[in-house]
């Protein structure tokens, strides 16, 4: 009988043969990568460590040596004879700067600049150079020091020194200084071997010195390349040709096992498969063997036969499954209207070949503040009012009519065959019909309100333009004073540009996730009829390159993108820093701008409650934009007067400009009113306006309110405010916005 019988050859499972030829690929994979990752890990300790090591202490030998030359230079310099007689005679101080001196050697050859100056810090020349060799005309005593400055892109050495006339350095006659290029003298004192001169430089801002003690910190280097590393990376080189020759002997490995144990009998396997898809077998009966029996390959057998037997059962049920997955995939789970995926197949039906063109209008719609109202009432109010909006415009289209909902609180519909008068006469229906809706039995206290943008063509090429046009008309129909309903025209593509990407739509993410970016410039608010600054209004700029973004630009780009609350969270984050630095003069405030949206949110007044621990110092004052739409007044009031209790002073900002500012006076808790520019302005403009703006302060006045006048632009202005009983003013007059310095 033969040694390996059927009978004796018993099959293992395919999972085990595979577990087997994995494992010796995975160790032949470990046993390279070891090789590799201990090479790099002995290169970079060896050299990277020591190179910049040896490199630092390069630097900071190098740094003293110019330290004690320099102390050296001006020793001698004040020593000199012909020095002291500039100083008590300087008749022919530019001859002896421009040539004696630098002839002379005494100077460094990397000297840029010399200059005298008397006992009051006051330079010797009359006529000052320019460029490399520049001096400033005057010094004072904390000037006399040892310092590095970078001008024009350059880096310099600066030193002042004392001279004196007499040994014992008793009697001051003047002061001296010398002006050193910074690489130069780098590389005259000291020749580098870890140190890569090239790439040696200073991170300093233009004409701010620093002092010598600080150099250190501000040079960036690199050092040299070890002449040992080309040596390491030939080993390197040899290691991974090592694991790949491991690696493609373990594959080779893996695919004769695989070919000879597995292939084989599938492909035969397979066959018999076709076959049975061309009925011309029947169930499979054959059992394949391979060298080595493996027992998967006789379950597939039973399992095809099994198969066999129910797939004509299988594709009854399919057809049922597929028209409820049609459904599930073109319908919205929680309003049940028509998806995103239902638009763009209704899209694709207009747009395809042999389809003639028709007008057709495009309806987006966009509810106001619902954010804000889904973070304040939770997800549950939030579902029932997208609910709510969905079965109020469903039922204000016209029969037959679909409508999308694209995503979040947006849906939208298409109006086929229609002009712009019948789609103006639906989205007003539309209006209607949501603010018909009683969402109060949502719990909901203030109206629920949505924005209609609506786009116009013929042309049927591009559903993404024609949605663009609607998204910046809806934009515009959100804007306060609108009709909440916007058509795009042309007129409106100058508002695009700050919903695409741009460079300050890139500068004001980057603000948010990075408060740092922020420059706040803070313009003075004097009390009248004293004068005294009694406090600053924060107003945010933002550096962009070489660019200085002013509010116009930023606050288009958060409009537009819906960053009310983030920006005046990192805007409140920069406050917060100025005023722990101590920026602010102590005695005064800071008088913080604050949107509508934001004033309602709980993380905004959180971050305001935690300024509260500056008030020993500093008043607080909150500016509400009156011009801002506050949807939810009652949270409103609730929020500024939790803030008041906690010691905040409460401001109504740009009084006259918006058009619901007395609803704002009797009903929120408002300190100060801050009269806009343009009602200022009525005091010099004719004797109507300037009657109503005098009666309107003294009104105002005469309630309790304290008042505050922007735009004073000169003394007569400020002389009537005065006179108005304006407690506060405001304006150019009085000091432009700027950045404060320690």
């Amino acid at each position: 009988m033969p040694l390996f019988s059927h009978r004796q050859r018993r099959p293992i499972t395919l999972t085990r043969l595979t577990v087997f030829i994995l494992a010796c690929v995975t160790l032949l994979l470990m046993i390279a990568s070891s090789f590799f990752f201990v090479n790099i890990t002995r290169i970079e300790q060896s050299y990277a460590a020591s190179n910049e090591r040896f490199a630092r202490q390069e630097l900071t030998e190098a740094l003293a040596l110019i330290e004690k030359h320099m102390m050296d230079v001006a020793k001698v310099l004040a020593a000199w004879d012909e020095t002291r007689q500039q100083l008590e005679d300087p008749a022919y101080y530019a001859y002896w700067r421009n040539s004696r001196v630098m002839s002379s050697d005494i100077l460094p050859a990397t000297t840029d600049g010399i200059e005298l100056y008397d006992v009051h810090g006051q330079t010797l020349s009359k006529e000052m150079r320019k460029g490399e060799a520049s001096m400033p005309s005057h010094i004072g005593q904390e000037n006399l020091r040892l310092t590095l400055s970078r001008e024009s892109g350059h880096d310099h050495f600066l030193l002042f020194f004392p001279i004196f006339n007499d040994t014992a350095q008793q009697h001051l006659i003047g002061y001296g200084g010398l002006k050193v290029d910074f690489n130069d003298e780098l590389k005259t004192l000291r020749r580098f071997l870890y140190v890569d001169m090239a790439s040696v430089r200073l991170t300093l801002k233009d004409r701010q010195p620093i002092a010598f003690s600080q150099v250190v910190q501000h040079i960036v280097f690199k050092a040299q390349p070890s002449a040992e590393i080309g040596a390491y990376k030939l080993l390197i080189y040899r290691v991974m040709t090592q694991v790949a020759v491991i690696v493609l002997l373990g594959m080779l490995l893996g695919y004769f096992f695989v070919v000879v144990l597995v292939a084989k009998p599938l492909r035969r396997l397979s066959g018999h498969i076709d076959a049975m898809r061309a009925g011309r077998v029947g169930l499979l009966s054959e059992t394949y063997r391979g060298l080595v029996p493996v027992a998967e390959l006789e379950n597939v057998r039973i399992s095809l036969n099994d198969y066999q037997s129910k797939l004509d059962d299988m594709h009854v049920n399919l057809a049922n499954k597929n028209e409820e997955l049609w459904k599930l995939a073109h319908h919205d789970p929680l309003t049940g209207i028509f998806n995103r995926r239902a638009f763009e197949d209704d899209w694709g039906a207009l747009t395809r070949p042999g389809v003639a063109s028709i007008n057709v209008a495009f309806l987006l719609f966009d509810c106001d503040h619902f954010k804000t109202i889904n973070d304040t009432y939770g997800h549950h109010v939030g579902d029932l009012v997208l609910q709510g909006i969905a079965e109020s415009l469903y039922g204000a289209l016209r029969t037959g009519d679909r409508l999308y909902r694209m995503g979040g609180d947006e849906f939208a519909t298409i109006l086929y065959e229609t002009d712009m008068a019948l789609a103006s006469r639906v989205s007003e229906r539309c209006i209607e019909a949501v603010n018909a809706y009683d969402f109060a039995a949502f719990g909901i206290h203030e109206p629920v309100r949505i924005s209609i943008g609506i786009a116009h063509s013929h042309d049927l090429t591009s559903a993404e333009l024609l949605h663009k046009h609607a998204d910046i008309a809806m934009y515009q129909a959100k804007r306060p004073g609108s009709t909440k309903m916007a058509i795009y025209t042309e007129s409106l593509a100058p508002f695009n540009q700050a919903m695409l990407s741009s460079p300050e739509t890139s500068a004001v993410y980057a603000a948010i996730t990075n408060p740092s970016l922020l420059e706040m410039h803070y313009q003075k608010i004097v009390q009248l009829p004293a004068g005294r600054v009694e406090y600053f209004e924060a107003l945010v700029r933002i550096q962009n390159g070489d660019e200085l973004l002013h509010p116009a630009s930023i606050f288009s780009v958060v409009e537009a993108k819906r960053l009310e609350i983030e920006f005046d969270q990192a805007v409140l984050e920069r406050i917060r820093l100025d005023l722990a630095s101590g920026l602010i003069p102590s005695g005064t405030g800071i008088s913080i701008n604050i949107s509508g949206m934001s004033i309602v949110t709980p993380q905004i007044t959180e971050k305001l409650l935690a300024l509260s621990e500056f008030m020993q110092r500093y008043k607080l004052v909150i500016e509400v934009t009156e011009t801002s739409l506050i949807t939810q007044i009652s949270h409103a009031s609730a929020n500024l007067n939790r803030l008041r209790k906690a010691g905040f002073v409460i401001a109504l900002d740009d009084f006259g400009s918006g058009y619901s500012s007395l609803r704002y006076l009797s009903t929120m808790p408002v300190d100060v009113i801050k009269f806009d520019i343009s009602m200022v302005h009525c005091l010099n403009g004719e004797d109507r306006q300037r009657v109503i703006v005098e009666n309107l302060a003294k009104l105002i006045s005469e309630a309790g309110f304290k008042l505050v006048a922007e735009g004073i632009e000169s003394r007569e202005t400020l002389a009537r405010v005065t006179a108005l009983g304006f407690t506060h003013a405001q304006g150019f007059y009085l000091g432009r916005p700027e950045s404060l310095k320690l």
